[in-house]
This record gives C-alpha cells, structure tokens and sequence, in this order.
C-alpha cells in the first residue's frame, strides 16, 4: 500500500522492480580501463614477488657457501690439532692426550654432520622458492596473456 501511494504521488519507490534507473552504468570501455588497470597493477606486483624470489636465491646460495667454507675452516684446525698428537703406541696411554683426541674426533664428525644439514637446509629452501617462483610466474603469464586479449588487436 505505501508503494501504490508513493507512485500515486508521484515519487519513485527505492524498492520497486522498475527497470529504469537513475544510476549512469559505466561504458564498456570505461569498464575495460578499469579491469586493465587492476591486471597492471597485480601484474607488477607478480613482477616485484619473483624479483624478490630470485634475489633470494641469490642470497641463500651466498649465504650456504658461507656456511660451508666456515664449516670446512673448523673441520682443517681439528684436523690440523689432531694432526699435531702423536698416536697413543709411540708415546704410551696418556688420559689427557686421548680426550683431547676424541674431542677432535667428535668435532670432525660433528662438522660433517653440520655440512650434510647445511646441504639440506640450502636443497630444500631452493625447492621452496623454485616452487613459489614458478606459481608466481605462471600467474604472470596468465595475467599478461589475459590483458593482451582485453586490449585487442
């Protein structure tokens, strides 16, 4: 009923399923400026993620071979200490001697197992961002072919 009165007078009910409106719908080409718009703007963002990824790359394979050479430099000075003893027949059993000896034997091992664990960290956080890289860049593409078909010719 306040429907029936509101366009007896004359006013236009806010609720009525009358296919005129007054709202201005956006042209097609208005609609197309803003869809490339927002693919640009996720494009370079996709962009700026894989450059990120690749400079990561870059830094963890730097950082590993840090790592690794400081890993190597301990394990030559054990080796170079354990070196310096002489062997238990040629000198007879001293307690002091021999746990220095083991000591260096456990360090020696202790770096091998550093250097494996090392090896691994590095394999598994390139497999990681090799991954996030390739999911990255196979948006980017989809993005750009999809922006090349709104365009047109």
């Amino acid at each position: 009923m306040v429907r029936e009165e509101a366009n007896a007078k004359g006013k236009k009910d806010p609720h009525s399923l009358d296919p005129v409106k007054d709202n201005k719908q956006p042209s097609l080409s208005d609609q197309n400026t803003s869809v490339t718009g927002i693919l640009d703007e996720r494009i370079d963002n996709l962009r700026d993620a894989i450059r990120e990824i690749d400079e990561a790359l870059a830094g963890r394979k730097q950082l590993n071979l840090q790592f690794l050479q400081q890993i190597d430099r301990e394990a030559e000075e054990a080796k170079r200490h354990l070196n310096t003893l002489q062997p238990p027949w040629a000198t007879g059993f001293y307690p002091q001697i021999e746990f220095l000896r083991l000591s260096l034997h456990k360090s020696l091992t202790s770096r091998a197992k550093e250097r494996r664990s090392e090896e691994l960290k590095y394999w598994e956080n390139g497999v990681n961002l090799a991954k996030e890289r390739r999911k990255f860049l196979d948006e980017y593409k989809a993005l750009i072919a999809t922006r090349r078909r709104l365009k047109g010719p």
